[in-house]
């Protein structure tokens, strides 16, 4: 393992985002920097920046009710059919921050977020835990020198 790479990226804030969708239920996301590589471009320093989305969902007890008599989704089974789509009733972006340091290019804060656009849940399958929910959202990356504001 490279540890000069890990000591470049230092974390400073995150943020859970939630989705409360037609059926009651709620749904956090959570984003999480993984890696940051600077490149060089035409528009000065760039970053090539490695993230992950994990969700959690809380469903309502009319959506654990509509599950109840489904089979559980076996691991690694891939499903097509059964899908509908939910409003989102309210919702809230995740985001992460971390700063880049390094001797030759300076500081730069980067910030991952992302917004929930869609979701959708399945009604033939369901999760030990309830409904089988599905999450499309956007990533919004951007970074920018400390000391100079970061567009959100």
């Amino acid at each position: 393992m490279m540890i000069g790479v890990q000591e470049n990226l230092s974390f400073k804030n995150s943020t859970r985002g939630y989705v409360k969708v037609s059926d009651g239920s709620l749904i956090f996301l959570r984003v999480a920097i993984i890696n940051a590589i600077p490149l060089q471009s035409s528009f000065g320093v760039e970053f090539n920046v490695n993230f992950i989305v994990g969700i959690s969902s809380h469903p309502s007890e009319s959506a654990l009710n509509e599950v109840k008599d489904k089979p559980i989704l076996e691991p690694g089974k891939q499903i097509n059919e059964g899908w509908t789509s939910l409003e989102i009733v309210e919702k809230s972006s995740s985001y992460e921050e971390a700063v880049y340091k390094d001797g030759k290019i300076g500081e730069y804060l980067i910030r991952a977020e992302v917004e929930p656009l869609m979701i959708s849940k399945n009604i033939q399958f369901k999760t030990p835990q309830g409904p089988l929910y599905a999450v499309r959202w956007v990533p919004k990356i951007s970074w920018s020198k400390m000391g100079e504001k970061l567009d959100t």
